[in-house]
This record gives structure tokens, sequence and C-alpha cells, in this order.
């Protein structure tokens, strides 16, 4: 069944929903994430303010704004490859710059190790959790690692979704990517999307790409999804759990943006008011049921 979800972008001037009282006090996710330097030392990135974190083979670490950037320095850079991890928990998100000028947004929920600076002929990151990157164009290919597959590249933008117990999944929005799981290879153009299925073999449909993404643009945008993917995705960025009464419902689908910056009573009241599930606050937790 199809359902439609209001959609909070427009223009006009609209009611503003009453909200789930008892779930409107569950606030949304920021940006935040801890930084694992190659000697192990952390650093919490929101209990920073701009400027140098660290320094380490040749490469300057710094913080501007909300994001965390890598720069070549003039100090002699090490022979040997070290890598960082950059850590965003549930409830959180955040941006980094590679050594190679490489974008990369962070969802919440998600690890990405990547070297402090690139060596040798290839340019390899490993990935869990979600990610959308804007990858500089170089000779050296540059690969995504995850459960799932690799994502082989020379310059372009994409979408990697690899969280644990969910299909891997990849979405191109610009140029052209290579994935590959063992013996199995797929090439993707813009707007079409990839999706791990059973047995090891690859699914590509075509998508609006910006859909997607649009995570990294604030919001959540929904075209005919079950409510069991929507319900991953706002656990994640609301740090809740939410469970079901009965079975069936995860498969409920619906249509919509919901804005991020919003409560997650909010988003739930939205839902509710077009469909026959209702949300209510159980615990720490919620709990969905039909009404």
């Amino acid at each position: 069944v199809a359902v439609g979800v209001g959609v909070w972008k427009t223009s006009e001037p609209v009611d503003m929903p009453v909200t789930v009282a008892t779930i409107d006090s569950i606030v949304p996710g920021r940006p935040t994430a801890r930084l694992v330097l190659a000697d192990r030392r952390e650093v919490l990135l929101d209990t920073l303010s701009s400027g140098r974190v660290a320094q380490s083979s040749g490469v300057a670490i710094r913080k501007e704004g909300e994001k965390v950037i890598y720069e070549a320095s003039s100090e002699k850079s090490a022979s040997r490859v070290e890598y960082n991890e950059l850590l965003v928990p549930c409830g959180g998100e955040y941006d980094i710059v590679l050594e190679d000028g490489t974008r990369v947004w962070m969802n919440a929920d998600s690890r990405l190790r990547y070297p402090v600076a690139f060596r040798g002929k290839e340019r390899r990151v490993y990935l869990e959790g979600e990610a959308y990157f804007e990858v500089a164009h170089s000779v050296k290919p540059f690969e995504v690692h995850a459960d799932g597959g690799v994502v082989r590249v020379l310059g372009t933008k994409f979408d990697v979704r690899a969280y644990a117990g969910q299909p891997f999944r990849v979405t191109l929005a610009e140029g052209s990517v290579q994935v590959k799981n063992g013996d199995r290879e797929c090439l993707l153009r813009p707007d079409e999307q990839l999706t791990a299925v059973e047995g090891g073999d690859y699914e590509v449909q075509e998508v609006n790409a910006a859909l997607a993404t649009a995570w990294t643009r604030g919001e959540f945008e929904f075209d005919n999804a079950p409510l069991g993917e929507i319900v991953c995705q706002l656990e994640r960025w609301y740090d809740v759990d939410m469970s079901y009464a009965s079975e069936g419902l995860e498969a409920i689908r619906f249509t919509g943006t919901i804005l991020r910056k919003e409560s997650l009573g909010y988003a739930l009241e939205m839902i509710q008011k077009v469909s026959d599930v209702r949300f209510s606050k159980r615990g720490d937790g919620v709990l969905i049921e039909r009404k």
C-alpha cells in the first residue's frame, strides 16, 4: 500500500502539525565524530574549535567548522602508509576532506578508515555504514572497500550504504563507477542504484539519485519506500530504538520529505496523520502499531 507523507518543503504558508508530544523531546542528530589517529590517540572533534588538530606523515589535519580537512604540508612526509579513522556515532554526521581533495559526507553510525596520505598506485579507503563521496579526479583509481563489494572510480560522485544486516547499496549521481564482489562486476551509470542480493549477485535499477543523497542536504526523501527502511534511517539519526507491535507494518510504503533538523515527534506525526499506524513512547524507545 502506498501512502503519502506530508511534504514539508513548500513556498506556501502551511499549518504546522501538532507533534507526538511524548516523542517530541527526542532531538535530531548533529555534527559529532571521533578521530582516531595512527598512534591511537583519539580526538573528539565537536569539542574543539577550528584550527590545527594534528600533524602526521607530512599532512596537516585541521578542523574547519563542521568538517575535518587533511592538507599536504611542506614538512617531509613519511614513507610508510599511516591510517586514521573517523567514527560517527548514532545521532551524528560529519564531513571530511581527504589529502587528495576528495570530500566525504558521513552519515550516522558510520566508520571510515583511510590513509593520512595516499601512497602507491591506488587510493583505498574502508567504509562501514553510509557515506557520500565526491572523489577528486586523478590517474590513481579511488576504491571504497565495504562488506558487500568494492567501488572503484577515477573521479565522480556516489553514495555507498554498507550497514551490517542491511543490503549493500551503491547509488551513482555523476560519472561512472565499477562495483566488484568476487567474480561479479557491474558498471553503473548516473541515476542507477546497485543492491546486493542473495548469492552474492547484484541488482541494478534506475532511480533518482537525489533521493538517496538527500541526507547530505539535511533531508530524508522517500519515494514509495517501505516503513522498515524509513525506521532504520530514523533510528540511526535520532539514536532511538523503534519496534513493531505486529507483523506486516514494515511493508507499508510512504512517499514524502522529512527535514532532518526537526524532532522525531514532528516526523512521526506526519507519517501518523496519513496512515493507519501510530507511534507511542515505550520506555526509552518507540512502539509502532496499527491504529
